[in-house]
């Protein structure tokens, strides 16, 4: 443990700082939590899909066929996702809209926000990869499964039929930079086309703004946030921040992956809840105060186990 305090500090302090200077701006007024929006956008629209694109541009054959890995990191999310589904349905009693958002924040990691500054500082840069499969997994699966069911549970009259709701919602996924310009980069690796230096330096320079500017935008969110802890939200931490990356170590021995990836999977599951779970529920006027309160929680104390989770696969090399 002690070995690994350099590492952990190294990857954690600074992301801690920029958080709450974003935290600090919103509290002290001199930004407004409501204004987060316009730095979400710069981050997921702009900054992160030019970094992933990038990133997965320059992949070689032998990382992408790593089947393994992509099929441990998509069934660790579906699955905590599934089991965290039925335990709000069948226990907590609660209807379908809530129970969804219960599921995606006990399943769905801070992979735009926090993922890419936290792994590329303790793996690389290869790390981007994981991000992008994760992110590719919660677009096209986690998300549409979620609003399915939000809709199935609006008191609305004007329901949409479920079909239509997860073709929109796919179609929608495919428009968002986060998803299609890691798809383009993946293309290009397959096919083996060189991304132009000059393209490399244009699409870095950009991409290198992603971590500074989630994070302070993640902080800004989080200040605006009320602080109401009840049961479902602790269940919620549970399942995000211990169940999940044990889930993960437990399908990389199981699917056979080992080394960095293992580690990989582990710490893409340690990841605090995402802040989108807050952005539905306010939509869709549902489980506001519980998706609150564990965005909040479980970023603050993933900073413990974060560092737990890096001290403790610091072998998996």
């Amino acid at each position: 443990m002690l070995s690994s305090l350099p590492m952990i500090l190294d990857a954690l302090v600074p992301v801690a700082f920029v958080i709450l200077l974003g935290m600090l701006a919103g509290r002290l007024g001199l930004i407004k939590p409501e204004n987060s929006g316009v730095l979400a956008t710069l981050a997921l629209d702009f900054c992160l899909p030019a970094l992933l694109f990038a990133a997965t541009a320059k992949m070689t054959l032998k990382e992408l066929e790593n089947w393994p890995f992509f099929v441990g990191i998509a069934i660790g999310l579906l699955a905590i996702y599934l089991i965290a589904l039925a335990l709000s349905l069948a226990v907590f009693r609660k209807p379908i809209a809530a129970s969804s958002l219960q599921a995606l924040n006990s399943a769905f990691p801070n992979m735009a926000f926090m993922g890419v500054p936290v792994l590329t500082a303790v793996i690389g840069a290869s790390a981007v990869l994981s991000v992008v499969i994760g992110n590719l997994i919660s677009s096209f699966v986690l998300l549409p499964l979620t609003l399915t069911l939000l809709e199935a549970g609006s008191p609305s009259q004007k329901k949409k039929h479920g079909a239509s709701v997860v073709w929109s919602s796919l179609l929608g996924a495919v428009k968002q930079p986060l998803v299609w310009a890691p798809l383009v980069g993946i293309v290009m690796a397959v096919a083996q086309i060189p991304l132009p230096a000059l393209g490399e330096k244009s699409f870095n320079l950009i991409g290198e703004a992603t971590s500074g500017v989630a994070l302070f935008a993640l902080g800004l969110v989080l200040s605006g946030q009320k602080l109401r802890i009840g049961l479902p939200a602790v269940v919620n931490i549970v399942f995000k921040i211990l169940a999940q990356p044990l889930a993960m170590w437990g399908l990389a021995i199981l699917l056979g992956v080992t080394g960095v990836y293992r580690r990989e999977m582990i710490l893409l599951g340690a990841l605090p809840t995402a802040s989108m779970t807050a952005m539905f529920a306010v939509e869709y006027k549902v489980y506001t105060d519980e998706s609150d309160a564990t965005i909040l929680i479980s970023t603050l104390i993933s900073v413990v186990t974060l560092g737990a989770c890096i001290a403790l696969t610091s072998g998996l090399k």
